[in-house]
């Protein structure tokens, strides 16, 4: 199944990625192989891989300014048909994400400007069959979550130490921001009903109050794993968890797509790859 319209809530800004051998050590200078520039945060990151899925998505979180870079973005979305009329704009200046990539794929992001935003409240999620929203942007809207009756909630990982007490359906965070008692806390408590803990180069995990099943994806050599979580999540949150196993296959799939071609993937290239992914319980 697939939903028909998905929100995708969290950071918008510009990604300046630098291409480097080794990050250099504290003091050092070097010069980057490559650089680009793309549209990026976790909300924009999310809605073109569900929008390439031909699913209908709109954006919301932090505003973005009324400078080039803030042009750029809404460009970018009008002409990827991505929904913006909600996105907040005003006299900040547009954050930015800025990634330096090493040789092996491995990343250091430094991000800015989030703090100086305004985020967009969540009158209006009800008009959406499902929300993905990212870790930046808990403590933003976390009032709302505690307070509202949403369903189909889905969050791509945990949000820099704040505790999660209230409900969603779907978790997906790293194995190193969340230990075993917490994870067991948000299962037996019904905070959360699926936990998927992601590792780059371990077996991914998906725990429920009736066990743990280990998923691993296909060894691909990692060229830029920059958006492999996001397109993790987007492909659980746009998709649903009716048959959790399936999709988390799926999504296990297109997150290694990403990481090792640095591509949007699409549904039929994420059903052969999928095949690849063993599931294991223990």
């Amino acid at each position: 199944m697939s939903y028909k319209k998905v929100l995708s809530y969290g950071t918008l800004n510009p990604d300046l990625m630098y291409f480097v051998d080794e990050i250099p050590p504290v003091g050092g200078d070097i010069r980057s192989k490559e650089y680009k520039i793309r549209p990026g945060g976790t909300a924009i990151n999310c809605a073109e891989n569900i929008k390439n899925w031909g699913i209908e998505t709109s954006v919301m979180g932090n505003c973005i300014g009324k400078d080039p870079l803030g042009d750029y973005l809404l460009s970018y979305l009008k002409e990827s048909k991505i929904g913006y009329k909600d996105v907040l704009i005003n006299d900040c200046l547009t954050p930015t994400c800025s990634i330096y990539i090493d040789k092996n794929g491995e990343r250091t992001i430094i991000s800015s400007g989030y703090e100086n935003c305004n985020w967009n409240n969540l009158n209006k999620v009800k008009e959406f069959d499902s929300m993905i929203i990212d870790r930046y942007s808990i403590k933003y809207i976390r009032e709302n979550l505690k307070n509202e009756d949403f369903s189909n909630v889905f969050i791509t990982q945990a949000g820099y130490g704040e505790t999660i007490d209230y409900k969603i359906d779907f978790l997906v965070v790293s194995k190193d921001e969340i230990d075993v008692i917490e994870a067991n806390r948000l299962l037996n408590e019904d905070f959360v009903s699926w936990i998927l803990l992601t590792s780059a180069n371990l077996p991914a995990r998906l725990l429920s109050k009736d066990g743990v099943v280990e998923i691993t994806p296909p060894d691909f050599k990692t060229i830029n794993s920059t958006g492999a979580g996001d397109v993790t999540a987007a492909y659980i949150g746009a998709h649903g968890i009716d048959d959790v196993i399936t999709t988390t296959r799926n999504a296990c799939a297109a997150g290694a797509i990403v990481a090792g071609t640095s591509s949007l993937p699409s549904i039929e290239k994420i059903e052969e790859i999928s095949k690849l992914v063993e599931i294991k319980p223990r």
